[in-house]
């Protein structure tokens, strides 16, 4: 017990102008978000480094002038089964076809709409189609 009461106090030496920097560091973020908002931010980032963007994308045609897919409530649900390895291949195609399209959003049904609207559209790979089938 005595062993206790003799225990030096913890070196507390470090932290004693932390409520200074916390303050400090909300004051800063306080005026930074006024600036922002009366349009002042913008001279911080310019001095950072400009990184590569992708092309811009031409404003109206990120679905190629095709009509949006349908709402949640007025879809027809359609399933489409494929084995795990298949699956996991069209993940990767699509995520690759979104990249290449420089869309955010792609999704698999997307995807097949597009694909099957392709060949509705295009004869030659209707018959391809058509071979593939037989």
């Amino acid at each position: 017990m005595n062993a206790a009461k003799k225990s030096a106090a913890p070196n507390m030496g470090g932290v004693t102008d932390d409520w200074a920097r916390t303050q400090a560091a909300k004051k800063r973020a306080e005026e930074e978000a006024r600036r922002r908002a009366a349009g002042g931010g913008q001279a911080e980032n310019d001095d950072q480094e400009e990184k590569p963007l992708r092309a811009p994308r031409a404003v109206g045609r990120s679905r190629g002038g095709r009509r949006p897919p349908p709402a949640a409530a007025d879809a027809v649900p359609t399933t489409v089964r494929f084995d795990p390895e298949e699956a996991a291949e069209l993940d990767f195609f699509v995520l690759e076809l979104r990249d290449d399209a420089a869309r955010r959003n792609l999704d698999k049904a997307e995807v097949i709409r597009e694909a099957l609207r392709l060949v509705r559209e295009d004869p030659a790979t209707k018959n391809k189609l058509i071979k593939r089938l037989r």
